[in-house]
């Protein structure tokens, strides 16, 4: 069987989440510290100084996990497309970011196809989140700050 790729059918609500988490807990520990949110299928890392959120995320139903800008209305991150909208272009230049991949509601995304069922991902999964997620927030604080 190919670990990147199973065929067999799974459903989201089958993924082990709390497993996932901890994973990237545990190979990023510095991530705990930066979390503003986290549910089943994401976590924020806070990024105070700019009032945004960069949510990692898996989809394993969809075999990909992904990065992005979210919402979080508790810490500002509110009308981040209308917010970024100045930045938008350059910052779809220095993230090389797929407009493909990207949607009205969320213009800023990276992903990447993968069986997020497969634990022996996990490790590869989670250090991808976060090295995306370093790439988005450097480019956020080079173009808003």
């Amino acid at each position: 069987m190919n670990a990147i790729f199973d065929v067999t059918p799974r459903t989201a609500a089958e993924f082990d989440d709390d497993s996932f988490w901890k994973v990237l807990e545990e190979r990023h520990p510095q991530e705990r510290g930066r979390r503003a949110a986290k549910s089943k299928f994401y976590w924020q890392r806070s990024l105070p100084q700019v009032d945004l959120v960069v949510t990692m995320y898996v989809s394993p139903d969809k075999d990909r996990c992904g990065v992005f800008l979210g919402r979080n209305e508790k810490l500002g991150a509110v009308d981040v497309a209308e917010r970024l909208r100045p930045h938008a272009v350059r910052l779809s230049e220095i993230l090389k970011l797929d407009p493909a991949v990207s949607s009205a509601e969320f213009p800023f995304m990276s992903e990447w196809q993968v069986n997020c069922f497969a634990a022996d991902n996990w490790p590869a999964m989670t250090d991808w989140l976060t090295t995306e997620a370093s790439r988005f927030e450097r480019a956020l604080v080079e173009l808003v700050v």
